[in-house]
């Protein structure tokens, strides 16, 4: 076999290894196969629903794009278009390879085929790539679209932004895989793997919402850009803000500047370095990678049993600290579930230790908001809470279990032990962290005694309802043949609703209890707003303690 007919051969197998894992993803089998009509009912809703979600993102990037038109902003259309796919292919990557490419559950079985590493890397990339082009094509497909019908460029200009859909995903693919090649490679040198994986995520992950937040600057002030009387947009605020945003994103990363170049003004040579600084990082990561990746993955899918292990105290507890106990662990082990179900958690600590360090005061005048620092106090329970909402590991924990469940239904225990376990770990997250913020926050702003107690409280109340509101989601949208946990976690639709859905609600209710709509001091809507999502948990709780394991 000659060498050509080897790198066929490769390619052939590259490919086969991503279209099983896509159909895996997708579910197809499903589609084509079950014979159980609740689950495939359940799957085509879960697609439509999907469907419908890409389709009002479309929508709004045209719509994006559009305003910018309007405005007269028509050449900011190219590098706001990038960036933003760029940013949303990062963020929705950042976490994925851990579990992606790096301690995948399948990695004994796949490295048993005869495969060379550089082939299972190509189809792991590869995936990742199909996805995240995806992504890319929701954003820059509409507004290129847009921007092709009133601006009329040139035709390469058409050929140029096409091809860069295809391009625009390699950067940020490359940054998110390095991410989790130096997280991973530096967890592994010490005992508790997982852990050190995790905290080194969400250090990370600090690191980069800080970076991206000095990106801002205190010369523009937000604020002007609304009316929150009328609910609209100031155009001539919008108008002097949108270009200095887009200088600084060229500034920030250069293939906005250089894919704005090529678009608006026709220069060839920036395209050209666009598409070959994409390639060129995307290409040397693959020839890299394969160097330490068996041993990464080698060490990270091992686990080492100490030879002189003798039996000591053995510790005895209940079945529901027991189940507690696992479902923390379950979830703290798991660098994908840490770092994606935490992130409210951390957003609200970093939120509250920025208002502490830097002042309200000064945080509202750089976004030109002074005029609103009395509605701070009556909103920051609500702000704390939207965030901590975000933390919402009830809504997965059942599904968690995976195809264990049969262990968990055989045990002697009632449906509520499991539930209330749940609800425990969720709680342990959530709480501390509501407190502490809503402390931080009283600290800073400077509270009275009842504007403390409200701050406190209402985070706390919203707490316990979106994580029983967790339990009603799981146990109606669980799934228990999930593949791997970035599917479950990052693809499913209870992880989104769970995540967002009480964030939704919180946000409501904060409008309502804020903007004057009721002829109420604010302290008393937010009172009783509190009492009635305290008895509407209880009451969903009582409903929810007794029902069925879902099948």
């Amino acid at each position: 076999m000659n060498t050509m007919d080897v790198k066929t051969k490769r390619k052939n197998l590259c490919w086969l290894l991503t279209k099983n894992r896509l159909i895996e993803q997708l579910g197809i089998n499903v589609f084509r196969y079950e014979k159980d009509k609740r689950k495939r009912n359940s799957k085509i809703a879960l697609t439509v629903s999907i469907g419908i979600i890409l389709i009002m993102l479309i929508a709004y990037c045209g719509g994006m794009a559009y305003g910018y038109v309007y405005l007269g902003m028509i050449d900011l259309i190219p590098s706001i278009a990038l960036f933003i796919s760029s940013l949303f292919t990062l963020s929705f990557s950042l976490f994925k390879s851990n579990g992606e490419l790096f301690g995948f559950y399948d990695y004994d079985q796949v490295m048993s085929l005869p495969l060379t590493v550089r082939t299972i890397i190509n189809s792991r990339f590869l995936n990742m790539y199909i996805w995240n082009t995806l992504i890319a094509f929701i954003v820059m497909f509409p507004m290129g679209i847009i921007y092709i019908l009133f601006e009329q460029p040139a035709f390469i200009s058409y050929l140029m932004w096409f091809i860069s859909i295809f391009l625009v995903s390699l950067i940020p693919t490359a940054v998110a895989a390095i991410f989790g090649a130096v997280v991973t490679a530096i967890s592994v040198k010490f005992k508790y793997t997982s852990a050190v994986a995790t905290f080194l995520s969400i250090a990370l992950l600090i690191v980069f919402m800080l970076l991206s937040m000095s990106v801002a600057t205190s010369d523009i002030g937000f604020g002007e850009l609304f009316d929150f009387q009328t609910g609209t947009i100031n155009a001539d605020a919008f108008s002097t803000l949108a270009p200095y945003i887009s200088d600084r994103l060229n500034q920030f990363y250069l293939p906005t500047k250089l894919f704005k170049e090529a678009i608006v003004d026709g220069k060839i040579l920036s395209f050209l370095i666009f598409a070959g600084i994409s390639i060129g990082l995307y290409m040397l990561l693959l020839l890299l990678l394969p160097i330490k990746y068996k041993q990464i993955n080698t060490a990270l899918t091992s686990h080492i049993s100490r030879g002189n292990y003798k039996v000591g105290v053995l510790q005895q507890s209940g079945m529901l600290l027991a189940l507690y106990k696992k479902t923390i662990m379950r979830i703290l082990k798991s660098t994908v579930c840490a770092t994606n179900l935490l992130v409210g958690c951390v957003l609200a600590i970093l939120l509250a230790v920025m208002v502490l360090t830097a002042g309200p005061e000064k945080i509202l005048q750089s976004l030109d908001l002074v005029d609103y620092f009395p509605i701070v106090k009556n909103v920051a329970g609500y702000v704390i809470a939207a965030m901590v909402s975000m933390s919402n590991t009830a809504a997965i924990s059942l599904a968690l279990e995976g195809k264990n469940i049969w262990l968990i239904k055989s045990l002697p225990i009632s449906p509520k032990t499991l539930y209330d376990s749940y609800l425990l770990s969720n709680l342990t997250f959530t709480i501390p962290t509501s407190i502490v913020c809503s402390i931080l926050f009283s600290i800073a702003l400077n509270t009275s005694f009842i504007e403390t107690i409200l701050i406190i409280i209402t985070p706390l109340i919203f707490s316990l309802f979106t994580a029983v509101a967790g339990i009603f989601i799981g146990n109606r949208m669980a799934y228990y043949d999930w593949q791997d946990e970035t599917q479950l976690i990052k693809q499913s639709m209870m992880s989104l609703i769970g995540m967002l859905g009480g964030m939704i609600i919180i946000i409501v209710f904060g409008v309502i209890a804020n903007i004057g709509v009721l002829p109420f001091e604010i302290k008393t809507i937010t009172v009783s707003i509190n009492l009635v999502i305290l008895i509407f948990a209880v009451l969903l709780y009582l409903h929810e303690c007794n029902r069925p394991i879902k099948q």
